[in-house]
Protein backbone atom coordinates (compact mmCIF):
# COMPACT_ATOMS: atom_id res chain seq x y z
CA UNK A 1 0.00 0.00 0.00
CA UNK A 2 1.77 3.12 -1.24
CA UNK A 3 0.58 6.78 -1.23
CA UNK A 4 1.15 9.40 -4.04
CA UNK A 5 4.10 12.23 -3.64
CA UNK A 6 3.44 15.08 -1.81
CA UNK A 7 1.29 17.51 -3.70
CA UNK A 8 -1.86 19.80 -1.44
CA UNK A 9 -4.59 17.23 -3.21
CA UNK A 10 -2.38 14.25 -1.98
CA UNK A 11 -2.20 15.71 1.17
CA UNK A 12 -5.93 16.70 1.34
CA UNK A 13 -6.84 13.36 0.72
CA UNK A 14 -5.16 12.05 3.05
CA UNK A 15 -6.67 14.21 5.44
CA UNK A 16 -10.08 13.32 4.20
CA UNK A 17 -8.93 9.10 4.45
CA UNK A 18 -7.20 10.00 8.14
CA UNK A 19 -10.66 11.75 9.33
CA UNK A 20 -12.35 8.57 7.93
CA UNK A 21 -10.07 6.15 9.76
CA UNK A 22 -9.87 8.30 13.35
CA UNK A 23 -9.07 5.85 16.34
CA UNK A 24 -11.67 5.29 18.00
CA UNK A 25 -11.82 2.02 20.11
CA UNK A 26 -14.88 0.55 22.33
CA UNK A 27 -14.68 -0.12 25.65
CA UNK A 28 -14.02 -3.49 25.86
CA UNK A 29 -10.67 -3.22 24.12
CA UNK A 30 -9.55 -0.84 26.50
CA UNK A 31 -8.33 -0.88 30.13
CA UNK A 32 -7.44 1.90 32.78
CA UNK A 33 -4.21 3.28 32.45
CA UNK A 34 -2.73 4.29 36.04
CA UNK A 35 -0.26 7.50 36.45
CA UNK A 36 1.69 6.21 38.82
CA UNK A 37 4.63 7.77 38.72
CA UNK A 38 4.74 10.12 41.80
CA UNK A 39 5.94 13.44 40.02
CA UNK A 40 3.69 13.63 37.25
CA UNK A 41 1.11 13.18 40.07
CA UNK A 42 2.82 16.13 42.07
CA UNK A 43 2.75 18.68 38.75
CA UNK A 44 -0.75 18.02 37.02
CA UNK A 45 -2.84 19.25 39.90
CA UNK A 46 -1.11 22.50 39.60
CA UNK A 47 -3.37 22.71 36.36
CA UNK A 48 -6.63 21.09 36.92
CA UNK A 49 -7.68 20.77 40.57
CA UNK A 50 -10.07 18.36 39.44
CA UNK A 51 -7.63 15.98 37.78
CA UNK A 52 -8.64 13.09 39.87
CA UNK A 53 -12.22 12.61 37.95
CA UNK A 54 -10.06 12.45 34.28
CA UNK A 55 -10.32 8.59 33.26
CA UNK A 56 -6.80 7.46 31.59
CA UNK A 57 -7.22 4.36 29.19
CA UNK A 58 -5.02 2.10 27.34
CA UNK A 59 -5.21 -0.36 24.64
CA UNK A 60 -5.47 -3.99 26.03
CA UNK A 61 -2.47 -5.75 25.33
CA UNK A 62 -3.92 -8.46 22.64
CA UNK A 63 -4.40 -5.28 20.08
CA UNK A 64 -1.17 -3.63 20.82
CA UNK A 65 1.72 -4.85 18.89
CA UNK A 66 4.91 -5.11 21.05
CA UNK A 67 8.05 -4.49 20.22
CA UNK A 68 11.33 -6.49 20.51
CA UNK A 69 13.60 -4.04 21.38
CA UNK A 70 13.65 -0.19 22.69
CA UNK A 71 14.71 0.69 19.36
CA UNK A 72 11.46 0.65 17.82
CA UNK A 73 7.70 0.91 18.97
CA UNK A 74 4.09 1.10 18.16
CA UNK A 75 1.27 3.28 17.67
CA UNK A 76 -1.12 0.99 19.76
CA UNK A 77 1.71 0.34 22.73
CA UNK A 78 1.89 4.06 23.51
CA UNK A 79 -1.74 4.76 22.43
CA UNK A 80 -3.52 6.46 25.44
CA UNK A 81 -7.27 7.80 25.74
CA UNK A 82 -8.44 10.63 28.01
CA UNK A 83 -12.18 11.08 29.20
CA UNK A 84 -13.00 14.79 30.73
CA UNK A 85 -16.20 13.93 31.85
CA UNK A 86 -17.82 16.84 31.65
CA UNK A 87 -21.15 15.29 31.35
CA UNK A 88 -21.51 13.75 35.06
CA UNK A 89 -19.15 16.51 36.83
CA UNK A 90 -20.55 19.46 37.90
CA UNK A 91 -17.02 21.48 38.80
CA UNK A 92 -15.35 19.70 36.78
CA UNK A 93 -17.40 20.83 33.77
CA UNK A 94 -17.47 24.45 35.66
CA UNK A 95 -13.66 24.03 35.20
CA UNK A 96 -14.31 23.64 31.34
CA UNK A 97 -17.19 26.07 30.52
CA UNK A 98 -16.70 29.27 28.34
CA UNK A 99 -18.35 32.40 30.19
CA UNK A 100 -22.38 33.08 29.49
CA UNK A 101 -22.31 29.99 27.02
CA UNK A 102 -23.04 26.61 26.85
CA UNK A 103 -19.67 25.40 25.04
CA UNK A 104 -16.37 24.21 26.33
CA UNK A 105 -13.31 26.30 26.29
CA UNK A 106 -10.89 25.28 23.47
CA UNK A 107 -7.92 26.97 25.33
CA UNK A 108 -8.48 24.73 28.10
CA UNK A 109 -9.01 21.49 26.26
CA UNK A 110 -5.38 22.39 24.55
CA UNK A 111 -3.96 22.46 27.76
CA UNK A 112 -5.08 19.00 28.94
CA UNK A 113 -4.21 17.77 25.22
CA UNK A 114 -0.19 19.19 25.77
CA UNK A 115 -0.25 17.13 28.97
CA UNK A 116 -1.60 14.30 27.60
CA UNK A 117 0.73 14.15 24.00
CA UNK A 118 3.46 14.85 26.58
CA UNK A 119 2.79 11.52 28.45
CA UNK A 120 2.32 9.97 24.97
CA UNK A 121 5.78 11.04 23.67
CA UNK A 122 7.21 9.63 27.28
CA UNK A 123 5.34 6.61 26.98
CA UNK A 124 6.40 5.69 23.19
CA UNK A 125 10.12 6.65 24.33
CA UNK A 126 10.17 4.46 26.80
CA UNK A 127 11.00 7.06 29.51
CA UNK A 128 11.42 6.92 33.48
CA UNK A 129 9.98 10.19 34.79
CA UNK A 130 12.31 9.50 38.01
CA UNK A 131 15.44 8.93 36.01
CA UNK A 132 14.73 9.74 31.98
CA UNK A 133 17.87 10.24 29.89
CA UNK A 134 15.20 12.50 27.58
CA UNK A 135 13.51 15.69 27.68
CA UNK A 136 10.50 15.78 25.44
CA UNK A 137 9.35 19.48 24.99
CA UNK A 138 6.44 20.46 22.43
CA UNK A 139 7.97 21.93 19.20
CA UNK A 140 4.34 23.07 17.64
CA UNK A 141 0.82 22.51 17.26
CA UNK A 142 -0.21 21.88 13.87
CA UNK A 143 -3.87 21.92 11.88
CA UNK A 144 -6.10 22.01 14.71
CA UNK A 145 -9.54 21.38 12.39
CA UNK A 146 -13.25 21.26 13.80
CA UNK A 147 -15.70 19.39 12.68
CA UNK A 148 -18.47 20.91 14.69
CA UNK A 149 -18.52 24.34 15.61
CA UNK A 150 -18.60 24.19 19.18
CA UNK A 151 -18.14 21.35 22.20
CA UNK A 152 -20.98 20.99 24.11
CA UNK A 153 -20.26 21.88 27.89
CA UNK A 154 -22.85 19.24 29.29
CA UNK A 155 -21.51 16.12 27.21
CA UNK A 156 -18.86 14.02 28.24
CA UNK A 157 -15.20 14.72 26.00
CA UNK A 158 -12.87 11.83 24.72
CA UNK A 159 -9.47 12.43 23.59
CA UNK A 160 -7.31 9.58 22.22
CA UNK A 161 -3.50 10.55 21.33
CA UNK A 162 -1.18 8.27 19.98
CA UNK A 163 2.12 8.19 17.87
CA UNK A 164 1.42 9.16 14.08
CA UNK A 165 5.11 9.39 12.36
CA UNK A 166 8.79 9.72 13.77
CA UNK A 167 11.63 11.12 12.59
CA UNK A 168 15.23 10.69 14.25
CA UNK A 169 14.62 12.65 16.94
CA UNK A 170 11.18 14.01 16.91
CA UNK A 171 7.62 12.22 17.06
CA UNK A 172 4.36 13.64 15.39
CA UNK A 173 1.13 12.61 18.00
CA UNK A 174 -2.30 12.85 16.48
CA UNK A 175 -5.24 13.82 18.52
CA UNK A 176 -9.17 12.85 17.54
CA UNK A 177 -11.57 14.64 20.02
CA UNK A 178 -14.48 12.90 20.09
CA UNK A 179 -17.97 14.06 21.49
CA UNK A 180 -21.78 12.00 21.13
CA UNK A 181 -19.50 9.55 19.69
CA UNK A 182 -18.35 11.98 16.37
CA UNK A 183 -15.08 13.06 15.85
CA UNK A 184 -15.91 16.57 16.52
CA UNK A 185 -11.63 17.93 16.04
CA UNK A 186 -8.04 16.39 15.09
CA UNK A 187 -5.05 18.21 15.69
CA UNK A 188 -1.28 17.40 15.47
CA UNK A 189 1.61 17.86 17.88
CA UNK A 190 5.05 17.64 17.39
CA UNK A 191 7.51 16.70 20.16
CA UNK A 192 11.32 16.56 20.04
CA UNK A 193 13.28 14.78 22.11
CA UNK A 194 16.53 16.38 23.80
CA UNK A 195 19.21 14.88 26.05
CA UNK A 196 18.18 15.59 29.89
CA UNK A 197 21.47 17.29 30.76
CA UNK A 198 22.48 18.86 27.60
CA UNK A 199 19.07 20.66 26.11
CA UNK A 200 20.62 21.86 23.18
CA UNK A 201 21.42 18.03 22.07
CA UNK A 202 18.87 15.79 20.39
CA UNK A 203 18.14 12.25 21.39
CA UNK A 204 17.01 9.49 19.21
CA UNK A 205 13.72 8.57 19.89
CA UNK A 206 12.34 4.68 19.00
CA UNK A 207 11.06 4.53 14.99
CA UNK A 208 7.58 3.51 14.31
CA UNK A 209 6.70 -0.15 13.91
CA UNK A 210 3.92 -1.22 11.49
CA UNK A 211 0.81 -2.54 13.34
CA UNK A 212 -0.32 -6.11 13.08
CA UNK A 213 -3.70 -5.91 14.79
CA UNK A 214 -5.99 -5.88 11.70
CA UNK A 215 -8.40 -3.22 13.29
CA UNK A 216 -5.94 -0.91 13.27
CA UNK A 217 -3.22 -1.94 10.70
CA UNK A 218 -4.72 0.08 7.92
CA UNK A 219 -5.71 2.91 10.06
CA UNK A 220 -2.45 3.24 11.59
CA UNK A 221 -0.42 3.01 8.26
CA UNK A 222 -2.80 5.79 6.20
CA UNK A 223 -1.76 8.06 9.68
CA UNK A 224 1.95 7.38 8.95
CA UNK A 225 1.90 8.56 5.64
CA UNK A 226 0.25 11.28 6.85
CA UNK A 227 2.70 12.07 8.60
CA UNK A 228 5.57 11.90 5.88
CA UNK A 229 3.47 14.19 3.71
CA UNK A 230 2.75 16.92 7.04
CA UNK A 231 6.21 17.18 7.04
CA UNK A 232 6.81 18.03 3.27
CA UNK A 233 3.64 20.18 3.60
CA UNK A 234 4.98 22.54 6.27
CA UNK A 235 8.79 23.03 4.49
CA UNK A 236 6.57 24.26 1.46
CA UNK A 237 4.30 26.28 3.35
CA UNK A 238 7.56 28.01 5.60
CA UNK A 239 8.86 29.16 2.40
CA UNK A 240 5.44 30.43 1.20
CA UNK A 241 5.34 32.70 4.21
CA UNK A 242 8.91 33.96 3.33
CA UNK A 243 8.11 34.99 -0.20
CA UNK A 244 7.79 39.04 -0.99
CA UNK A 245 4.28 39.95 -2.30
CA UNK A 246 3.72 39.19 -5.76
CA UNK A 247 2.43 41.44 -8.26
CA UNK A 248 -1.16 41.15 -7.73
CA UNK A 249 -0.71 40.87 -3.94
CA UNK A 250 1.13 44.50 -4.41
CA UNK A 251 -1.88 46.03 -6.18
CA UNK A 252 -4.37 44.49 -3.48
CA UNK A 253 -2.21 46.19 -0.83
CA UNK A 254 -1.86 49.64 -2.24
CA UNK A 255 -5.67 49.49 -2.95
CA UNK A 256 -6.33 48.86 0.53
CA UNK A 257 -4.27 51.44 1.46
CA UNK A 258 -5.63 53.88 -0.15
CA UNK A 259 -9.29 52.84 0.52
CA UNK A 260 -11.12 55.45 3.55
CA UNK A 261 -14.58 53.53 4.64
CA UNK A 262 -15.25 52.44 8.14
CA UNK A 263 -12.68 49.37 8.36
CA UNK A 264 -11.01 49.67 11.44
CA UNK A 265 -6.91 49.78 11.27
CA UNK A 266 -4.88 46.61 12.55
CA UNK A 267 -3.65 48.59 15.90
CA UNK A 268 -7.68 49.12 17.03
CA UNK A 269 -7.94 46.03 17.25
CA UNK A 270 -5.13 45.09 19.58
CA UNK A 271 -5.49 43.55 22.91
CA UNK A 272 -2.44 43.00 25.15
CA UNK A 273 -1.97 40.91 28.45
CA UNK A 274 0.85 40.10 30.54
CA UNK A 275 1.18 37.29 33.11
CA UNK A 276 4.20 36.41 35.06
CA UNK A 277 5.10 32.58 34.86
CA UNK A 278 5.31 30.92 38.90
CA UNK A 279 6.26 28.28 40.46
CA UNK A 280 3.03 26.49 40.03
CA UNK A 281 3.37 26.92 35.90
CA UNK A 282 5.83 24.79 35.37
CA UNK A 283 5.82 21.46 33.80
CA UNK A 284 8.28 18.38 34.45
CA UNK A 285 11.39 20.15 33.31
CA UNK A 286 11.28 23.29 35.32
CA UNK A 287 10.04 25.60 32.33
CA UNK A 288 6.55 26.99 31.82
CA UNK A 289 3.89 24.71 30.92
CA UNK A 290 3.44 25.07 27.06
CA UNK A 291 -0.39 23.75 27.48
CA UNK A 292 -0.76 26.78 30.13
CA UNK A 293 0.94 29.48 27.91
CA UNK A 294 -1.30 27.76 24.77
CA UNK A 295 -4.41 27.97 26.67
CA UNK A 296 -3.59 31.84 27.12
CA UNK A 297 -2.90 32.43 23.68
CA UNK A 298 -6.18 30.50 22.40
CA UNK A 299 -8.56 32.67 25.29
CA UNK A 300 -6.43 36.37 24.44
CA UNK A 301 -7.47 35.41 20.32
CA UNK A 302 -10.69 34.70 21.60
CA UNK A 303 -11.40 37.93 23.36
CA UNK A 304 -10.03 39.84 20.20
CA UNK A 305 -12.58 38.25 18.14
CA UNK A 306 -15.30 38.49 20.74
CA UNK A 307 -14.13 42.34 20.98
CA UNK A 308 -14.69 43.26 17.41
CA UNK A 309 -18.16 41.23 16.70
CA UNK A 310 -19.51 43.54 20.03
CA UNK A 311 -19.49 40.74 22.25
CA UNK A 312 -21.66 38.83 19.60
CA UNK A 313 -21.05 35.38 19.26
CA UNK A 314 -17.92 33.97 17.89
CA UNK A 315 -16.52 30.58 17.13
CA UNK A 316 -12.93 29.15 16.69
CA UNK A 317 -13.22 27.26 13.56
CA UNK A 318 -9.44 26.57 12.54
CA UNK A 319 -6.03 27.21 14.71
CA UNK A 320 -3.06 27.36 12.41
CA UNK A 321 0.09 26.33 13.82
CA UNK A 322 1.13 27.58 17.08
CA UNK A 323 4.86 27.48 16.92
CA UNK A 324 7.24 27.10 19.96
CA UNK A 325 10.64 29.16 19.41
CA UNK A 326 12.06 28.71 22.68
CA UNK A 327 11.49 27.27 25.79
CA UNK A 328 9.97 29.69 29.13
CA UNK A 329 11.61 30.07 32.16
CA UNK A 330 9.59 30.47 35.86
CA UNK A 331 9.97 33.96 36.83
CA UNK A 332 9.30 35.09 32.98
CA UNK A 333 6.78 37.71 32.41
CA UNK A 334 5.04 36.65 29.21
CA UNK A 335 3.60 39.32 27.26
CA UNK A 336 0.83 38.04 24.73
CA UNK A 337 -0.05 40.72 21.97
CA UNK A 338 -3.18 39.56 19.96
CA UNK A 339 -4.94 41.77 16.66
CA UNK A 340 -6.84 41.17 13.71
CA UNK A 341 -5.06 40.87 10.91
CA UNK A 342 -7.58 40.23 7.38
CA UNK A 343 -11.35 39.85 7.77
CA UNK A 344 -13.77 38.37 4.79
CA UNK A 345 -17.05 37.92 4.74
CA UNK A 346 -17.70 36.96 8.78
CA UNK A 347 -14.49 35.51 8.85
CA UNK A 348 -11.49 36.94 10.73
CA UNK A 349 -7.50 36.03 10.97
CA UNK A 350 -6.26 36.92 14.44
CA UNK A 351 -2.86 36.64 15.34
CA UNK A 352 -1.21 36.51 18.69
CA UNK A 353 2.57 37.14 19.45
CA UNK A 354 4.39 36.07 22.71
CA UNK A 355 7.38 37.54 23.87
CA UNK A 356 8.92 36.60 26.90
CA UNK A 357 10.46 39.87 29.22
CA UNK A 358 13.34 38.80 31.73
CA UNK A 359 14.68 41.11 34.12
CA UNK A 360 18.47 40.95 35.37
CA UNK A 361 20.57 43.36 36.83
CA UNK A 362 18.02 46.05 36.07
CA UNK A 363 17.94 45.39 32.65
CA UNK A 364 15.43 43.50 30.62
CA UNK A 365 15.72 41.22 27.64
CA UNK A 366 12.78 40.27 25.28
CA UNK A 367 12.67 37.18 23.26
CA UNK A 368 9.82 36.32 21.01
CA UNK A 369 8.84 32.57 21.89
CA UNK A 370 5.88 31.73 20.26
CA UNK A 371 2.93 33.22 17.35
CA UNK A 372 -0.22 31.84 16.45
CA UNK A 373 -3.12 32.61 14.38
CA UNK A 374 -6.78 31.35 15.15
CA UNK A 375 -9.77 31.78 12.07
CA UNK A 376 -12.56 32.71 13.96
CA UNK A 377 -16.50 33.34 12.51
CA UNK A 378 -18.95 36.06 14.08
CA UNK A 379 -22.45 35.88 13.93
CA UNK A 380 -22.67 38.69 12.47
CA UNK A 381 -21.06 41.05 9.65
CA UNK A 382 -17.97 42.36 10.97
CA UNK A 383 -15.91 45.20 9.35
CA UNK A 384 -13.01 44.83 7.46
CA UNK A 385 -9.31 45.86 8.85
CA UNK A 386 -6.43 47.69 6.98
CA UNK A 387 -2.93 48.13 7.12
CA UNK A 388 -1.48 51.45 8.64
CA UNK A 389 2.33 50.44 8.20
CA UNK A 390 4.54 48.20 5.88
CA UNK A 391 4.98 45.73 9.11
CA UNK A 392 0.68 45.69 9.32
CA UNK A 393 0.66 45.84 5.39
CA UNK A 394 2.68 42.23 5.61
CA UNK A 395 1.11 41.14 8.97
CA UNK A 396 -2.41 41.57 6.50
CA UNK A 397 -0.86 39.88 3.50
CA UNK A 398 -0.28 37.22 5.98
CA UNK A 399 -3.26 36.89 7.02
CA UNK A 400 -5.20 36.82 3.67
CA UNK A 401 -2.48 34.18 2.06
CA UNK A 402 -4.00 32.13 5.26
CA UNK A 403 -7.52 32.83 4.45
CA UNK A 404 -6.80 31.46 1.05
CA UNK A 405 -5.35 28.44 2.76
CA UNK A 406 -8.61 28.29 4.60
CA UNK A 407 -10.64 28.19 1.87
CA UNK A 408 -8.71 25.33 -0.03
CA UNK A 409 -8.57 23.35 2.88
Amino acid sequence: MTLPKFSLLANKLAQIRAKQLALNFKEDQLKPLILSDSKINQLVPNFFTNQNNFELYELKDEYKTIPNSQNFNSTSNAFTQLKIPIGQNQKLRTQFTKLQTKYARIGRLLEVLDLQVGFVGYKHSYADFSNRLITIATLGVYDFLFYKQEFDYNKDIIMNSYVSYVGKSSIEINSDLFQDNQLAATVSFVMVSRNAEKYDQSQPVPQLLDEQHPDIKESCFIRKQLGILNQQRRIQESKLQQEPPNQNESRYLHDMMKKRDDSLFISQTKLDKNIMMHTQDRNLHGKAFGGHIMKEIIELGWLVGYKHALGNDVFIIHIFDVTFLAPVAIGSIINQSGKICYVEDDIMIIQVQVDVHNYKDSKVTILKTSEVYLAMKSSIPIKQVQPQTYEEAMLFLHGKRMMEKLKYD
